[in-house]
């Protein structure tokens, strides 16, 4: 890359991340921002340091932290990054239909397994109990597309944060003791297309027409790369 290049690299991300660091994640961000910043990732994609992330696996392995999330799905089309969901929208609708709002999204990736796992945390709607939707996914390449990944959604499960007993956390969100919250369903296959990737910094465009900003974080999975 040339040093202009680099120059506008690194303008581009500076207002990216000045931006998604700036929103307010309890709110939708206005269709002229979002405009502009999906207008700012386009532009960002061209300069992208691992442009075939397929090829260099180990560079999007992590734990990621989204900053923000243009959802494409019908059922939080519009909403902001933390909005009010239940347990059934975030499972795919294998567990049930308790309301709760998410307080974090963060997305882990490893090389060795081919995992590919969506952490949604969670409160209640009294906001004295928390917990970790896990959805759990594998990855694989799309021949002749070497930014995408192909990613097959196969396991969820709903479960209490460190330090929680089980009861207490069932309690908190009014699941009864008996429902099975680790559920394995037939693949749901998926593809996200990793369009800009370096040292901390990945953006996506999915399969359902949404875009992801989101930043690297040096802290321990939850699902994977545990410590």
């Amino acid at each position: 890359m040339t040093e202009q290049g680099d120059l506008e690299r690194s303008d581009l991300k500076r207002k990216i991340l000045d931006l998604v660091r700036g929103m307010d994640p309890t709110k939708p961000l206005p269709a002229a921002e979002q405009e502009r910043l999906k207008s700012l990732c386009d532009r960002l994609a061209a300069h992208s340091p691992v442009p075939e992330p397929m090829n260099h696996q180990q560079a999007a392995e992590g734990v990621w932290l989204s900053r923000f999330a243009s959802f494409g799905g019908k059922h939080s089309e519009g909403q902001p990054l933390l909005h009010q969901t239940t347990l059934k929208i975030q499972s795919f609708g294998h567990l049930p239909e308790v309301p709760m709002r998410v307080t974090r999204m963060v997305q882990e990736i490893e090389q060795s397994s081919k995992a590919y796992n969506n952490i949604v945390h969670v409160a209640n709607m009294a906001g004295d109990r928390n917990g970790l939707v896990v959805m759990h996914g594998r990855y694989g390449p799309d021949q002749g597309n070497p930014k995408r990944y192909m990613v097959e959604f196969y396991r969820v499960a709903f479960r209490p944060v460190e330090g929680v007993e089980d009861a207490a956390f069932r309690n908190g969100f009014g699941l009864p003791a008996d429902i099975d919250l680790d559920r394995q369903f037939r693949p749901i296959p998926f593809h996200s297309d990793i369009v800009y990737l370096d040292d901390d910094l990945r953006i996506n465009y999915g399969k359902l027409g949404g875009f992801y900003v989101l930043e690297r974080l040096n802290s321990p999975g939850h699902s994977v790369l545990e410590g």
